[in-house]
């Protein structure tokens, strides 16, 4: 119990440090952000039943292991994912016992969400944002998975998962209320609230590396976890600013914002990137830092000379 209550203050605390970084660029980025950008009718009602869909992918994870939705197709899912995002420390004994296809709804739900989250925010730039979200995060997929080795994948699914359901609930809620009746116009000249929403989407991109890195420790010990964490937050980063060198500043410098999918509304446009003018040497040094986090992330994520030595 004394652990539980220990691990419960510590996931606070890691949120309290999330939220006032996020706080702090969201003050550094505000003059750029005041300006919210207005959605077209399909996109505003297609962004409104993806996010009545997380909302009700949450709620069912929630509740369900206090009612009879537990024994419903696809509640145990929702249930796992809740548990291992909100708790990651019990990621693994979420994951335990679920059905085939309560496992295949814990990789499609999130990552359908994910997918049409990202449609629905950059409805005027086609595939290319889409297509670069799903390659980051396909290769922390794959690095993840080969880092496990022959340990279950199911926890740290289950937990990056609910994570990115919760992030994408956030993302939905701007662009479900941008369409041209102005709701989130008035609701975002309310700086308090433009400071508590940025604050809130960045703690929620974080929350999912760290999700993922809490949720293997009980596999692979803290030390590779922690590399892990590393590992996927450097990787998700440099994949979008080593487009630069590939499609020229101007895309590249776009889709890394996107990549990064804080704020919906644009803000490249609205800091010059899009024309060019936002320095290049900042996504530049962005790569290079990215680049060493990663392969300091992928270090502390190998086994030890002595697992491997038992291994063999």
């Amino acid at each position: 119990m004394a652990t539980t209550a220990g691990r419960g203050i510590l996931a606070l605390g890691v949120i309290g440090m999330l939220l006032v970084s996020g706080a702090i660029l969201a003050v550094v980025v505000d003059p750029f952000a005041r300006q919210p950008i207005t959605v077209g009718p399909t996109t505003q009602w297609s962004a409104r039943l993806l996010l009545a869909l997380g909302v009700v992918w949450v709620g069912i994870g929630m509740v369900a292991a206090r009612t009879r939705l537990v024994r419903r197709p696809g509640a145990a899912a929702a249930r796992a994912t809740w548990i291992a995002s909100s708790r990651p420390w019990r990621a693994r004994e979420s994951s335990l016992g679920l059905l085939l296809v309560d496992r295949w709804l814990m990789i499609l739900v999130p990552g359908g969400v994910l997918v049409a989250t990202r449609v629905a925010q950059t409805p005027r730039d086609g595939l290319w944002s889409v297509a670069l979200a799903i390659a980051g995060w396909l290769l922390l997929a794959v690095a993840v998975r080969l880092l496990l080795g022959r340990r279950s994948p199911w926890p740290v699914i289950a937990a990056v998962g609910g994570a990115i359901v919760l992030r994408c609930v956030v993302a939905l809620v701007p662009v479900s209320l941008s369409g041209p009746d102005g709701v989130w116009h008035h609701l975002w000249s309310v700086p308090a609230l433009r400071i508590l929403y940025s604050a809130l989407a960045f703690a929620l991109v974080a929350w999912v590396f760290i999700a993922a890195g809490w949720s293997l420790a009980a596999q692979i010990g803290s030390r590779r976890a922690v590399g892990v964490a590393l590992a996927g937050v450097g990787l998700a980063s440099a994949l979008p600013a080593a487009t630069i060198g590939m499609v020229g500043a101007r895309t590249a410098l776009r889709s890394w914002n996107e990549q990064i999918g804080i704020l919906p509304w644009e803000l490249a446009r609205l800091t010059g990137a899009r024309d060019g003018a936002f320095p290049v040497e900042v996504v530049a040094t962005t790569a290079v830092v990215s680049v060493i986090v990663a392969v300091v992330g992928i270090l502390l994520a190998l086994p030890s000379r002595a697992y491997v030595r038992s291994a063999r």
